[in-house]
């Protein structure tokens, strides 16, 4: 069977004929109006000929620019969204050719713009789309060139992709005959889907004759042997991180072997921790018959792996990156560590929406990425209504938390005279600093040395609230700080190592077995990426775009490393809670709770 890239090359080429050949083809057909205009289109014409599609696409726009009353701006912004296609830019090409049809529906470009807004969410994985941009382009095509072109392209869709959604009515507007000479070369893909019965009723239609005989039962879907790259530091100072997740993603691929019979091949490459070797590495496989990725490592290597891979329908897994916005760089990405912002995002939810706040205030950190939680904790809490009373900024040196916390402690209480003194409910004298203040919780991100100097500090001077934490709370030291400090404080954290899944246990047996020691939470990321991706497979995907749109759908799925679900964004969202009682960490359940994504 042909890969997806095989399949995206062929794609490729037949669209590259349209350009060599189209041009050429219909320039005489009309007149560029103004006649002053006939110079520029041409010579964009030439560009697009020659493959200079970032020129072209320049030419074209000033002219849809300059011209927006021109009889012919319906080819203008026809040629600058093709050039923007050649030239890998998608999304405007997309919205170019988008528009052109909302704004001329009568345009003779149409069947071209359905034509290559197939090609253009083909090369996107969304298989479904293209299928009816295809049947558009060929129901409205008068070129028999472009009905070649567009009866080939439904065919190789037809006879690749895994699972489409589809019935005998989509044929229906097309013109008896050019229906019946497409069902023609349909009917063998279709037979060869399981999809008898379709492939019968359009035979029917058309006067058709088939032999079904051979395909009485569905023939099993799913690949028979599959290519996965893993891009990840294998040498350097993160080897050991690398080897960890590659060794995971072993693990995975000996149990998909022994459960289905089936090949599987696992291929390294060394990025060094390095993002520039991960982006020329990406850029490769692009162009391979590799099936999916695994990796890169870290953010600054995803960034990069997520923006090269662009809109290419290679799905990419990456397996311990916490930035958030990677997957956004790439509609066929996949984050399986939650980002690091939905930290302060679900603390928020939780003191909104399980402890009934109104008020808060965030004592955090300046490092990155507890700047980040702290920023996220702060916009989603405003968000859902409740007030913050005061943000306080830390140094990682710093070792007194007192101006801080007085801070807060001022805007609490207002002015206070100038008294040295106070008495409280028993009848104790306090000093200024001892004086109680209330709030309903305080948010306090940082890392666990911090947060063991920070939470005595807020303690001895007395300002009260709920304490939520982030993942730097797990520690066993801070636990042993004593109730009466840490106040049954609760935190979230991704990174507990407390999840024993089923599937955890037996992956664990096969690691210890293989290499001798139990496995660490990158081992069990390694092993949950291969797993998703075979799990595709083992539900019946044939293409890369199924394993995308498989992943697309996982909720709730319970691995090796933790409980994972992808939400809009192609990110894990579940995000588990830890409350601190008797000197431990103890698992919450929020799931009552009003917990959005």
């Amino acid at each position: 069977m042909p890969t997806a890239m095989m399949r995206l090359k062929t794609v490729l080429l037949l669209v590259l004929l349209v350009l060599v050949i189209g041009p050429a083809s219909n320039t005489a057909a009309f007149e560029v109006d103004p006649p002053e205009a006939a110079k520029s289109f041409a010579t964009g014409q030439r560009l697009l000929r020659e493959g200079n599609w970032l020129e072209a696409a320049r030419i074209f726009e000033q002219l849809s620019g300059r011209y927006p009353q021109s009889r012919t701006v319906d080819l203008f912004i026809f040629y600058r969204a093709k050039a923007q296609y050649y030239f890998g830019e998608l999304n405007e090409a997309t919205a170019g050719f988008t528009y052109l049809l909302a704004r001329f529906p009568q345009s003779p470009k149409k069947p071209y713009v359905h034509f290559f807004l197939g090609n253009t969410y083909y090369r996107r994985g969304k298989i479904n789309k293209a299928l009816y941009h295809y049947l558009d382009a060929y129901r409205l095509s008068h070129s028999a060139q472009l009905d070649r072109l567009t009866q080939k392209s439904i065919v190789a869709l037809f006879a690749n992709a895994g699972t489409i959604n589809i019935d005998e009515s989509v044929f229906d507007d097309i013109p008896a005959e050019k229906r019946c000479q497409l069902v023609e070369q349909l009917v063998t893909p279709f037979m060869e889907r399981g999809q008898i019965d379709l492939a019968r009723t359009l035979a029917v239609s058309c006067g058709i004759t088939i032999d079904s005989s051979q395909y009485t039962v569905p023939i099993a879907t799913g690949k028979k042997s599959l290519e996965i790259a893993l891009v990840l530091p294998l040498s350097g100072e993160l080897t050991s991180f690398g080897e960890d997740i590659y060794n995971g993603a072993v693990i995975a691929a000996e149990m998909y072997r022994k459960e289905t019979d089936k090949k599987i091949t696992l291929t390294p490459y060394d990025t060094k921790g390095d993002p520039i070797d991960a982006a020329r590495i990406i850029g490769e496989l692009r162009y391979t018959s590799t099936d999916a990725i695994i990796g890169p490592l870290t953010s600054e290597e995803a960034a990069v792996a997520s923006a090269k891979l662009d809109d290419t329908p290679i799905p990419m897994i990456i397996p311990a990156a916490t930035q958030a916005g990677l997957t956004k760089l790439s509609e066929s990405s996949f984050q399986l560590s939650p980002n690091i912002e939905l930290e302060g995002i679900r603390a928020a939810e939780y003191a909104i929406h399980n402890l009934g706040a109104d008020s808060a205030a965030v004592i955090t950190s300046t490092s990155t990425d507890n700047l980040r939680i702290g920023r996220a904790f702060v916009e989603r809490f405003k968000q859902l209504g409740g007030t913050i009373v005061a943000v306080e900024y830390y140094r990682s040196r710093d070792k007194d938390y007192g101006p801080y916390i007085r801070d807060i402690k001022a805007l609490l209480l207002g002015a206070i005279q100038d008294s040295v003194y106070f008495i409280d409910e028993r009848g104790d004298t306090l000093d200024i600093d001892g004086l109680p203040a209330y709030l309903d919780c305080l948010f306090l991100p940082g890392e666990r040395s911090q947060i063991r100097l920070l939470l005595p500090q807020i303690h001895f001077y007395n300002l009260n609230g709920m304490y939520i934490g982030s993942d730097g709370w797990a520690d066993d030291a801070i636990y042993r700080l004593g109730d009466d400090v840490t106040r049954n404080a609760v935190f979230p954290s991704p990174f507990m190592s407390d999840f024993h899944s089923d599937i955890y246990s037996r992956m664990a047996a096969v690691y210890d077995a293989r290499y001798g020691r139990s496995p660490r939470r990158l081992a069990a990321l390694g092993f949950d990426a291969l797993n998703l991706i075979c799990n595709a497979y083992r539900n019946g995907a044939g293409t890369p775009s199924d394993v995308i749109n498989f992943l697309n759908g996982v909720t709730r799925y319970e691995g090796a490393s933790g409980v994972i679900t992808f939400g809009k964004n192609r990110e894990n969202i579940e995000m588990p809670f830890y409350q601190i009682q008797n000197g431990t960490a103890v698992p919450i359940d929020t799931a009552t709770d009003k917990i959005t994504e």
